[in-house]
């Protein structure tokens, strides 16, 4: 059959999200837990009152929108939808980048920045982090004096070494980039620091915020950005029309309702995060790096062996060892006890029979 692809994207290899049977999924970074049952019963009640389902979703989200702003404490005019935060930097590049206009960001980080990238016909540049995946501002420095992007990502916590860089020094970077800066917090509820609070200060800052993660909501995709007002509105001109469901927005709400259930269930991954960070050091041949999301990052003697050593002990986890930045690494989700354990124990045996 004829290639209609465009010329450039004709050797271009698609994002795997190939599902494979697990007993614990441990490699999507996703919530152990799905909605309460209070939420489950409370949209199941709307849902037999009348679903309204026949009608198109409201395409601007509004109720959401202000739910978003009462939680943050800020104007709902701040704040776009999307299906998940993905669909967010596909329309960010999309609207904001022309053919040939070059994008910066940090490597090894979250693959659909460079993906989306090529697809909206821009030059992806890259920004090495620093000894142990720390962030270094100065790389972003070197790599400006290449030429100046159009737009430029950073991830925080970045995903996937789950490490931050601090706010404070990040505004004053943003205050001298004459481009449009994105701030992914996608693992925001992970960590206390946040870029939110600037946004009304920094006109050319935009956070962007997911459901998917510590809400739990994977399934449903639903993100947001937050932003100035204006650049709100010029994002919002390119957005699709009722790109999020009507379902999908009642289940969005229906979490903010009930955020300290969220609070306590975010409380109880931490506490495991750190335990498991603490038994992963004590394993001979495993270097884990610290992590502020709900994931660890470690590397291992034979990164592809242990990844199948684990798989075929029912253990998914995401295999990275392919990546030049970070071979023999695997990504762990934090989950409940149990998984955890299970975990620990099989990486253990795995290790063992190496």
């Amino acid at each position: 059959m004829k290639n209609y692809l465009r010329e450039d994207l004709r050797d271009f290899k698609p994002y795997d999200a190939d599902e494979k049977p697990w007993r614990y999924k441990m490699d999507a970074n996703e919530s152990p837990w799905d909605l309460p049952s209070d939420i489950r019963k409370a949209l199941a009640e709307e849902l037999l009152e009348g679903s309204g389902f026949n009608r198109y979703p409201d395409s601007n989200a509004t109720q959401l929108r202000k739910a978003i702003g009462e939680y943050w404490g800020l104007s709902h005019d701040q704040i776009v939808i999307g299906a998940g935060s993905d669909e967010l930097i596909q329309i960010i590049l999309t609207g904001f980048v022309d053919k040939g206009d070059r994008v910066l960001m940090p490597v090894p980080s979250f693959g659909m920045y460079r993906v989306f990238t090529l697809m909206a016909g821009g030059i992806p540049m890259e920004a090495p982090l620093g000894e142990g995946f720390r962030y270094d501002i100065h790389s972003y420095d070197s790599a400006l004096s290449e030429g100046m992007p159009k737009v430029m990502f950073i991830c925080s916590p970045n995903n996937p070494t789950g490490n931050t860089i601090h706010s404070n020094g990040l505004k004053d970077f943003i205050k001298g980039f004459p481009g449009i800066v994105v701030v992914d917090e996608a693992y925001g509820e992970f960590t206390r620091d946040t870029m939110i609070r600037w946004t009304e200060e920094l006109p050319n800052l935009v956070v962007l915020r997911t459901f998917s993660k510590a809400f739990g909501l994977a399934g449903l995709r639903v993100g947001y950005s937050v932003s100035s007002r204006e650049l709100a509105d010029q994002i919002n001109r390119v957005k699709p029309p009722y790109n999020v469901n009507s379902f999908s927005q009642k289940a969005a709400i229906k979490i903010l309702e009930n955020k300290d259930i969220i609070k306590g269930r975010v409380d109880r991954i931490l506490e495991e995060r750190e335990r498991v960070y603490r038994a992963l050091g004590k394993i001979k041949d495993v270097q884990v790096y610290p992590s502020e999301a709900n994931f660890l990052l470690i590397r291992v003697p034979c990164g592809d062996a242990v990844w199948q050593g684990l798989y075929d002990k029912g253990i998914l986890t995401r295999n990275f060892s392919n990546n030049p930045y970070l071979k023999d690494c695997l990504r762990v989700t934090v989950a409940q006890k149990e998984a955890n354990d299970s975990f620990l124990k099989a990486l253990k045996e795995v290790l063992g029979q190496l």
